[in-house]
């Protein structure tokens, strides 16, 4: 009697195990398919931004030592050279005329 019961669900008649399979090979097949154009999109994106960063590269490595100078500022790395700097700023501003341009 328990061998009948099994039966009904394997048989070839397409029952919910079959379909099931199908449904999961149709939709693996799919996925890997969008699994595909979005690797290919990524490769593309992550060559863009190598792109990118060896332009920004080439065209600030001779301002590097200038960046690197304001940035100390910005942060406060030494608080007297900022502290000086912010006052100096604020000094000019106060000293040019309302309404002037530069």
């Amino acid at each position: 009697m328990a061998s009948g019961g099994g039966g009904g669900n394997t048989g070839a008649g397409g029952g919910p195990g079959m379909g099931l399979s199908l449904g999961l090979g149709l939709g693996l097949s799919l996925g890997m398919s969008e699994a595909t154009s979005e690797a290919e999109e990524e490769a593309a994106a992550a060559e863009a931004v190598g792109r990118l960063a060896t332009t920004l590269w080439l065209r600030l490595r001779g301002w590097e030592a200038v960046l690197a100078a304001a940035q100390r500022l910005l942060v406060w790395e030494k608080p007297l050279h900022s502290l000086v700097t912010a006052a100096a700023l604020n000094g000019l501003f106060c000293i040019i005329p309302r309404g002037a341009t530069l």
